[in-house]
């Protein structure tokens, strides 16, 4: 059995905390991608999550991010997404969450929120 692989990159940026995930976002390494949004999420920075590497998406990743979403209007530090596209884009048209998420074509207009 292939294991699945998710890395995720953190940034400090002027204004933000930018995460930069690659890979697979499943049951397996959600966990992974949680950890990362809930240390950018202690800085009190709006939170740029770039998908744009992101080849799959299941609906454990989704599960994170409706989470993060929460918190994020809670504390009031938006969680912006970037450049969903395939299964990605996929998954949030069909659970309707591109009505709800912040989502940029780019990390420059996240940035600018």
């Amino acid at each position: 059995m292939e294991e699945t692989t998710l890395t995720v990159e953190s940034e400090n940026v002027p204004g933000a905390v930018v995460l930069r995930a690659e890979g697979e976002v499943d049951s397996y390494t959600a966990e992974l991608l949680r950890g990362k949004l809930s240390e950018a999420f202690g800085a009190g920075l709006p939170v740029v999550l770039d998908l744009s590497a992101v080849e799959f998406f299941a609906s454990a990743g989704l599960s994170v991010l409706v989470e993060y979403h929460l918190i994020g209007e809670d504390r009031g530090v938006p969680l912006r997404l970037v450049s969903p596209r395939g299964s990605v884009l996929r998954a949030l048209k069909a659970t309707t969450l591109t009505e709800t998420l912040d989502l940029y074509l780019d990390l420059d207009a996240a940035l600018r929120g």
